[in-house]
């Protein structure tokens, strides 16, 4: 969970960003969530590397954390990027009947039933990526973190709210992606 929802934008937006600040005015958009409030702790260097199996019950916080670092993520880079014409914005899309959470009890009756409600269609989740993506208002917005449908700007949760925990998360994350990066790499011989 947190190698493809944090780890894999993370490496994306790192391979893209010098690319991104030469073609400036640019944007990067991060998708997290307000499911980031049931992260309880942080702990960069734990949480990047915990592949213990998960149950039903654990997955909620570990899901919660992995939306929580792309927060932190956001936040950081923005901070590193400032000035640089990149504007660098996450939101949380609502809730979305898109499947995701399939494995949990009676999960596909209850997206049936919503979806017959028109309640969590996934269009309202695109929407604000969209707007964070193109709106010319939010050209020089960056490290906010935005509400799906009214665009409200939301406060990172406590946990991970301060610039050295963002920091230190950023650093972990660099340190671990170099390490495998340089384990792949072919050793002459």
């Amino acid at each position: 969970m947190t190698a493809v929802n944090y780890l894999a934008p993370w490496v994306l937006t790192d391979i893209l960003r010098g690319r991104l600040t030469a073609s400036a005015p640019a944007r990067i958009v991060t998708v997290a969530s307000r499911a980031s409030l049931r992260a309880d702790t942080i702990d960069p260097l734990r949480d990047l590397t915990d592949t213990a199996d998960f149950t039903r019950l654990g997955s909620s916080p570990r899901y919660g954390r992995s939306k929580l670092m792309d927060i932190m993520f956001t936040q950081e880079l923005g901070r590193r990027l400032q000035g640089t014409g990149v504007a660098v914005t996450c939101c949380c899309p609502g809730f979305n009947a898109t499947g995701l959470g399939r494995e949990l009890p009676l999960a596909g009756a209850l997206e049936r039933v919503l979806t017959a409600l028109s309640i969590g269609d996934p269009q309202h989740g695109a929407d604000i990526i969209v707007k964070l993506a193109t709106d010319p208002e939010l050209a020089d917005s960056t490290g906010g973190y935005f509400a799906a449908r009214t665009a409200k700007p939301l406060q990172c949760p406590e946990i991970g709210r301060g610039e050295a925990i963002q920091r230190a998360l950023w650093e972990a994350t660099a340190e671990l992606v170099n390490d495998v990066h340089d384990a792949r790499r072919p050793r002459n011989a």
